[in-house]
């Protein structure tokens, strides 16, 4: 096929960001599956060594699924909300249902981010604590509908301040509720 010229990969990279930067996540997945679909395209990726695609893609692959670059768009604020980010990306872009504390560990050196001291505490206290996890049993857990809220809310503050509000945790919740009986 001939190249356009004067119109380089950078230009359709540019497009292409711009037009997709504009849409929901879901309206984004449509649209590249149809463009996927359209041009007889499959997403490349690592193979683990069962041939199956790793949970975390190339860096080649698309932008948003690269979870360094997740990561600093969200910009969490305290380790709990890094947890759920963490958990957040493993979950919808690495098709795990249920993550340990090893998959979050994992996951966060892989952000290249600082350490987590100690990541049973916080995964406990993003459960317990602040909502954001919910256990599965087995050591597993997975995003709440509350972390899930926030994690997509991230990194505008009033917006985590209002998933805070609309799906309320702990005492907080409970007090609410006696109140409107």
């Amino acid at each position: 096929m001939a190249k356009p010229s004067g119109y380089s990969e950078v230009d359709a990279m540019r497009d292409i960001d711009g037009a997709i930067g504009q849409l929901d996540a879901d309206a984004k997945q449509r649209v590249l599956d149809w463009a996927f679909s359209k041009h007889g395209l499959k997403l490349r990726g690592p193979l683990d060594e069962g041939g199956k695609s790793s949970h975390l893609p190339s860096p080649q692959s698309n932008r948003t699924t690269d979870i360094k670059m997740f990561l600093a768009q969200k910009r969490p604020d305290s380790f709990y909300e890094r947890v759920a980010c963490l958990v957040y990306f493993l979950e919808k872009f690495g098709n795990q249902a249920e993550v340990g504390t090893k998959d979050i560990t994992k996951a966060n050196s892989d952000a290249r981010l600082s350490k987590l001291t100690n990541p049973a505490v916080f995964v406990k206290h993003a459960t317990h604590t602040y909502g954001y996890l919910t256990a599965l049993g087995k050591r597993k857990f997975a995003v709440s509908a509350r972390g899930e809220a926030v994690v997509e809310a991230l990194p505008d503050r009033a917006k985590v301040e209002a998933a805070h509000e609309r799906f309320r945790f702990g005492k907080k919740a409970r007090k609410k509720n006696r109140s409107q009986q």
